[in-house]
């Protein structure tokens, strides 16, 4: 039986998400070894990638470029908002807080179904806005520590330092980030193990945006922006559309 698919992400998302993936692991790569060169394993990688000079150049190379890819992505959401495409998903509302709070009673069995979800949950928005918060630290103190001159002519010299604690601290913190809460999410959680490809392939299972994210599937299903054989299962308290998401 052939399975329903639903767009989920452009093409312009999944590259940006790949060059995400390709620059975070060679900045990870190429940096911790830097805040931590007086270990052995560090300094093995030091020598195995052409010492420090060529390690810091790639690692300036890859930030240039996750730089330019967070100004694309900005300018892509402005651009998005501005033609209608854009409606605010990753917005954080009040629904989130409820939305948690509903999901956790679900988990420990004080109520049968879980909430109905919008396009993005409240862990999707906190994964990106992570991102968001932690490109705009790494990329401001590392540019602050890339031209430490520039930077003391116009401010406190102090910064410097701030900037490499700053620095290093979010580095070790985004790591940690994806390995126990991505990989959980998009390669061990059950229901998606060994991985989840919507980000790969650009859509959705029908089956699964019914179960995961139930305010989406039923808003696409009364805009008529798709269809579903098994809809007549669908009604009662759980399936009444909840408000919409705040829009742009």
């Amino acid at each position: 039986m052939s399975v329903r698919m639903v767009p989920r992400f452009t093409l312009a998302q999944r590259i940006e998400h790949f060059v995400l993936i390709i620059s975070f692991n060679v900045l990870a790569l190429t940096g911790l070894p830097q805040k931590y060169f007086q270990a052995a394993w560090a300094e093995r990688i030091i020598q195995v990638l052409g010492g420090i000079e060529q390690v810091r150049f790639i690692h300036r190379t890859f930030a240039v470029i996750l730089i330019a890819e967070a100004v694309f992505h900005v300018g892509a959401v402005i651009v998005a908002r501005r033609r209608g495409r854009e409606r605010g998903e990753m917005n954080v509302s009040f629904q989130d807080v409820r939305d948690v709070v509903g999901d956790i009673a679900y988990l420990v069995g004080l109520r049968p179904t879980k909430p109905a979800f919008a396009r993005f949950d409240y862990r999707q928005k906190l994964e990106y806005w992570a991102v968001v918060w932690g490109t705009a630290v790494m990329a401001t103190s590392g540019l602050i520590m890339w031209f430490p001159e520039a930077l003391a002519r116009v401010l406190p010299g102090v910064l410097v330092p701030a900037a490499r604690v700053a620095h290093g601290g979010e580095a070790l913190l985004a790591v940690l980030a994806v390995i126990i809460w991505h990989f959980y999410n998009a390669h061990f959680r059950p229901d998606v193990f060994p991985l989840d490809p919507a980000m790969w392939t650009g859509a959705i299972p029908l089956e699964r945006l019914r179960h995961d994210h139930r305010a989406e599937y039923l808003r696409l299903l009364e805009a008529g922006l798709i269809v579903d054989e098994d809809a007549a299962g669908v009604g009662g308290p759980e399936d009444t559309l909840p408000e919409p998401p705040s829009r742009a």
